[in-house]
């Protein structure tokens, strides 16, 4: 029970800083989420349907650790939440530290300056990276197929 109740905790730390970036961003007029616009045809498709199976996991992670009965081992369950923690860790630093160039998807004609200090030079993007790793520490320690799949489509390769 203690790892449910730590693990949707770091997932509520984790959208509370992605969604406050969010509303800062739009405050000052900068639009954050640029996945699927100003796109056609397939590339279009690909960024909605990423934009909506990543609305959708958080649902679906909390349904899975909510009604998980699962008999995985603690360690693995233990290992997991470490995993999610480092993930949340490394998605506020890297929000952080990109200030104000921070996007999903870019646009053309928008201007933003390349990140090359802090976290951001020794990562490429870790704020995908924070993503990554809270997703595979949820499915390590609250394993189900479904969960997998869902995590499997949204992930960085």
């Amino acid at each position: 029970m203690i790892i449910k109740i730590v693990t949707i905790s770091l997932m509520a730390v984790f959208y509370i800083c992605y969604f406050a970036k969010l509303i800062s961003q739009k405050k000052q007029g900068i639009k954050t989420d640029q996945l699927g616009k100003g796109k056609e045809g397939f590339v279009k498709f690909i960024e909605v349907a990423l934009k909506i199976i990543t609305y959708l996991l958080p649902v679906i992670q909390i349904i899975s650790i909510v009604f998980y009965s699962g008999t995985v081992h603690i360690v693995l369950q233990f290992t997991g939440v470490v995993i999610t923690m480092f993930g949340v860790l490394a998605f506020i630093v890297s929000v952080t530290q990109m200030k104000e160039n921070w996007r999903a998807g870019v646009q053309k004609e928008e201007k933003t300056s390349l990140v090359t200090t802090g976290i951001y030079s020794i990562s490429r993007n870790p704020a995908f990276l924070g993503f990554d790793l809270m997703y595979i520490g949820i499915l390590f320690s609250f394993f189900n197929w479904f969960l997998c799949f869902a995590t499997g489509c949204v992930c960085d390769y």
